[in-house]
């Protein structure tokens, strides 16, 4: 296992109104590597808003720092090209992000494996459940090893079989590298090492 690199993400006063009265307010917080961040609220909470402003995928009012490095990020609704195969998708998304042939070609030959999808491998993606795209979601999001990891419900729409596996590839994960997930349904996510914090009307507050 690889050393723990001491990364963060500092949010300060982060502010994100997506519609009248119906937003983020004032957030300032932290994440930090070697633990699991837990992000808990209902749907609509602003959960996804404020992983959407930390990929910086929507405009903010605030302050957001943190290292250039790799982030894979696997949100609740990922819009996948439905005509590839899952096999050259993930090689694609690999080359994408620049990372070597011979790591990507075994990371993804082990995650197929463990997520018990390597029998669908030269599948359509449109031809694929809901439950099994969330599998090549994750997949994206971890295959070329990033140092920060950013998951957005990432237990939706997985069979019960399947959820300690991607559990424990999470916790796992944590304890390397920064890891934050949101849920709504914390149950499955019994580490001893995390931290939790609580969304709730656009508020944010650190248990």
């Amino acid at each position: 296992m690889e050393a723990l690199e001491n990364l963060s993400i500092t949010i300060n006063d982060l502010t994100k109104e997506y519609s009248k009265k119906k937003g983020i307010y004032n957030i300032s917080t932290e994440f930090n590597s070697g633990v699991l961040n837990l992000v808990i609220g209902e749907n609509g909470s602003g959960k996804s808003t404020l992983f959407k402003c930390i990929m910086g995928l929507t405009k903010y009012q605030g302050n957001i720092v943190k290292r250039r490095l790799r982030i894979g990020y696997a949100p609740e609704e990922y819009i996948m090209p439905l005509n590839m195969t899952v096999i050259d998708f993930l090689y694609s998304i690999g080359r994408i992000k620049g990372y070597p042939k011979f790591e990507l070609n075994e990371n993804v030959k082990y995650y197929l494996n463990y997520l018990n999808i390597n029998n669908y491998k030269h599948k359509y993606i449109k031809e694929l459940s809901h439950g099994m795209r969330q599998k090549i979601n994750l997949m994206q999001a971890f295959i070329y090893e990033p140092k920060i990891l950013i998951l957005d419900e990432p237990l939706a729409s997985l069979d019960e079989q399947i959820i300690p596996k991607v559990v424990q590839l999470i916790k796992d994960r944590s304890k390397r590298n920064l890891v934050v997930v949101s849920t709504h349904n914390p149950k499955y996510f019994n580490s001893k090492k995390k931290k939790i914090y609580h969304f709730m009307n656009g508020k944010l507050q650190v248990e």
